[in-house]
């Protein structure tokens, strides 16, 4: 016969071990990552997209989308790309965001994520996207947070985008608003801090492409070990590398030829753009084919208002703090 002092010492033993095997279970288990619901209205989200040269429904060359950067809307932006943008003979769509794109972030990226489902269904294959500055942080909040997007995308070429902030924003406080956006590009913002804590800077199975310019006066740093623009797994380009002693403003970084160079090579090749692939003549001319060198961009004044400037960084939305697949 087990005494009742032996009975409780297996007793309590057993406990102990199921309560092991359960926390064990339980830590080995995989949670399901449920992805954020669009709040913006529908009608608003698909009125945002144009195709200017439209997509043909499983043909032809690969459609890709143009995000533009804070102050711009979508069709400012293709206007001061467009003829290097026409060349490349392609299929192309922009995305109109509130506000000239200076609203809440997390508000624009609902935008980038509408677009893309769109687009990847109407062309019945991925797309590519080509951002400039916040153009270039917001795909990669879409891609990490909506990690269904990802195989809809088969690059990101990010230009001059404000990935880790930067240092050149200054101001901004109760007695010194500033609109959304700008609170949000600073370095050390509440919202980078909460997307660079994520596992992966670059998600897969998407290429990115980054190009920066060492002479960028909006963004910076561009240089040293930490440039602002550069991604973790990413190929990661300066324009002076390539082109020495060139000097590229910010907005201009998008028509240079290095980037165009390097968004044709990202996309004719599987994975990211290889700066060993670059033309040899790239440097010979300053910007992208289709822009003389002495056109200025061309700009038309849009009726779209700024946000309103606000004394604090808007609340960065809970899922953003969640683990992402």
């Amino acid at each position: 016969m087990i005494k009742p002092a032996t009975r409780r010492l297996v007793t309590t033993s057993l406990l102990a071990l199921f309560a092991v095997s359960l926390l064990a279970s339980s830590a080995g288990a995989k949670t399901t990552y449920r992805e954020p619901a669009l709040t913006v209205n529908k009608q608003n989200l698909a009125a945002s997209l144009h195709c200017p040269v439209p997509i043909i429904p499983g043909r032809g060359k690969q459609p890709m989308m143009l995000v533009t950067g804070t102050g711009y809307t979508g069709a400012a932006a293709y206007l001061i790309g467009k003829p290097g943008l026409l060349y490349g003979k392609r299929p192309i769509c922009y995305v109109d965001f509130p506000y000239k794109t200076t609203g809440d972030m997390q508000i624009a990226a609902q935008y980038i994520v509408a677009g893309v489902r769109e687009m990847a269904k109407q062309a019945r294959q991925p797309i590519s996207i080509f951002g400039i500055s916040q153009g270039a942080v917001l795909p990669r909040w879409a891609l990490t947070y909506w990690p269904s997007l990802r195989k809809k995308v088969t690059d990101v070429i990010a230009i001059a985008g404000t990935q880790h902030g930067t240092t050149l924003i200054s101001g901004c406080s109760v007695l010194e608003p500033c609109m959304p956006a700008v609170w949000q590009q600073r370095a050390g913002s509440n919202l980078l801090n909460a997307l660079n804590a994520q596992r992966d800077e670059s998600p897969n199975p998407t290429a990115w492409t980054t190009i920066r310019s060492a002479t960028d006066e909006t963004v910076q740093p561009m240089t040293g070990p930490r440039p602002t623009s550069s991604l973790k797994g990413a190929t990661n380009i300066l324009i002076q590398d390539v082109c020495a002693g060139r000097v590229v403003r910010h907005i201009p970084s998008a028509l240079d030829s290095v980037t165009y160079a390097a968004f044709n090579d990202a996309v004719a090749h599987k994975g990211p753009a290889k700066q060993s692939r670059l033309p040899a003549n790239v440097c010979d001319h300053p910007r992208a084919p289709g822009f003389p060198e002495s056109r200025a961009a061309a700009f038309t004044p849009d009726p779209q208002v700024d946000a309103p400037k606000v004394g604090a960084e808007p609340a960065v939305q809970r899922y953003a703090f969640k683990p992402v697949p």
